[in-house]
């Protein structure tokens, strides 16, 4: 068994031992970028001296390689630094920490140029050192976007000079709920605790993490969640809502109506300089502006935006939702920027550079495949019903995770797929043992579905390479669940329940009730 996450396009065993330890010199091209991982190469014990070069061959495909073995030596082409650390990556895993490997020989190269993690940082906040130990593990499984959902309802966690006023009052809210039930009770739908004084970064901290990504062939993508989810910039700037009342940041999770309004020109002005600033911090082409879960109650009952929607022959709100993303999207445009955006907020007339990326299991989805489909649009992939990070695994368990396609949504013209990415929000993950339980896996198997061509994917061999690995994979930080628990057999009967049935119920159990009813589980077994 050839024991490489994700799999690769073709690997071939040869009859011969390999070291790769602190003897081997490390020659060539693209060494800034590997060196980095230095870290990762076995102590030598009993290992002979030998070398690994990188060989530059533009002939490779972008972030591919080929590595092979001459006289005992190690050798890595590729075209560019994505390609060299990709290698090394694959190296270090046939090596899982031994001084000696059984050599494999390697040609490969991903099936996706976009291979994602998002990280929700307002609901709960991940230092910078988290996200850098998080951005190593995207990196050894040749992932290449961070995408940085940095505001929501119930916190604004980035700095803004020019309004200072959104991290000193934007970020704290006066409790958090603790489950679902809470969110939708009618009661008191929170516990009590100030969070999130303090809790932002800092726009030095924003060029750490994104020149720390950089290094290792990682975009990081900025969100500002927009017109919806803004009860925090609300907050702060309550002339910003339909309105004008004062408003507060989020005790509470889900779906709220706290909505920016459309026809005033001061949210165009909040926005664009909220934009500009964070298009200087952030040098990818790609800016997210949201745009989920718009309640549009607050635009119906507005003057202002009634009389926007008759001057400019709106026909109704979904169309005042694109007239305003329309907007954004342009500034966007000005800072060579390509607008990304939640697929609630496909129509026909949307600005068709922008990118959607789908997540909403079966709603909206005529929307989205209209778009990619019919209108030539981008999409990206992070189905709820398959990728969400935060679900409970009897919900979505780790093989139905891997084994998503594209296609099982009914979209046909694959070459407007940029990727898939798989979004972690944290309203119930609070600690990093919790985030490594709820993600770490997941990420092995996205990775595997980014990188690995369909036919090449199978799940039982994928759990096998998995399970051989989890030493190794752990002695480097990640945190795996017991098969029983990924599996999703976590209560009484699930065993012996249809797979629809064992989902309903685990939903049920183990979020409307207990979110951490599967993470106490995995304690108590890994005590």
């Amino acid at each position: 068994m050839i024991n490489i996450i994700p799999k690769p396009q073709k690997a071939t065993e040869l009859k011969e031992k390999i070291f790769f330890s602190t003897k081997t010199a490390l020659c060539g091209e693209f060494l800034e970028t590997v060196k980095l991982f230095e870290g990762l190469i076995p102590a030598a014990v009993e290992a002979e001296s030998n070398t690994l070069t990188f060989i530059k061959d533009e002939s490779i495909a972008v972030d591919g390689y080929k590595l092979t073995y001459k006289d005992g030596n190690i050798e890595i082409y590729c075209s560019d630094k994505g390609g060299a650390l990709y290698g090394f990556m694959t190296l270090v895993q046939l090596a899982a920490g031994k001084e000696q490997f059984d050599a494999v020989e390697v040609c490969d190269k991903p099936k996706y140029s976009w291979r994602s993690f998002m990280l929700d940082c307002s609901r709960h906040f991940w230092s910078v050192e988290h996200i850098k130990t998080t951005l190593d593990i995207l990196a050894s499984l040749k992932m290449n976007v961070f995408h940085w959902h940095l505001c929501d309802d119930q916190g604004w966690r980035v700095e803004i000079k020019k309004y200072p006023i959104l991290t000193e009052k934007g970020t704290v809210r006066r409790g958090t709920c603790q489950s679902p039930l809470q969110s939708i009770n009618k009661e008191k739908t929170y516990d009590d605790g100030i969070y999130g004084e303090g809790l932002y970064y800092t726009q030095d901290d924003v060029r750490e993490i994104v020149a720390y990504a950089a290094e290792r062939n990682i975009t990081v993508i900025p969100e500002i969640d927009v017109p919806g989810h803004a009860s925090a910039i609300i907050a702060c700037m309550p002339e910003l809502s339909c309105t004008g009342e004062p408003r507060e940041v989020e005790p509470r999770f889900g779906i709220l109506d706290n909505i920016l309004c459309c026809a005033k020109p001061q949210v165009y002005e909040v926005l664009k300089d909220i934009f500009d600033e964070l298009c200087e911090l952030f040098p990818a082409p790609y800016f997210h502006i949201g745009g989920d879960e718009v309640v549009p109650t607050a635009w119906e009952n507005c003057p202002d935006c009634q009389a926007l929607m008759k001057k400019e022959g709106l026909a109704d709100h979904v169309a005042l939702h694109g007239y305003f993303n329309n907007i954004l999207i342009a500034h966007l445009g000005t800072r060579g920027k390509r607008a990304i955006g939640w697929n609630d907020m496909l129509n026909p007339d949307l600005d068709k550079t922008a990118i959607g990326q789908f997540w909403t299991g079966d709603r909206k989805l005529e929307e989205a495949l209209d778009w990619v489909n019919n209108q030539g649009g981008d999409v990206i992939l992070s189905s709820q019903i398959y990728m969400y990070g935060d679900y409970p695994y009897s919900r979505l368990s780790l093989s139905t995770t891997y084994n998503f396609n594209a296609e099982y949504l009914g979209i046909e013209r694959m070459e407007g797929v940029l990727g898939y990415e798989i979004p972690l929000w944290t309203e119930y993950v609070k600690c990093p043992e919790k985030f490594g339980f709820q993600i770490h896996a997941r990420l092995l198997a996205v990775a595997e579905s980014c990188w690995t061509q369909p036919l090449l994917k199978n799940y039982e061999n994928f759990e096998y390479r998995l399970e051989n690995m989890r030493p190794y994979l752990e002695s480097r930080g990640m945190v795996i669940p017991p098969r029983k628990i990924y599996s999703g057999y976590t209560f009484d009967g699930a065993e012996n329940m249809t797979f629809y049935n064992r989902r309903e119920d685990g939903f049920r159990k183990h979020w409307y009730g207990a979110v951490d009813y599967e993470f106490n589980m995995f304690k108590d077994l890994t005590k």
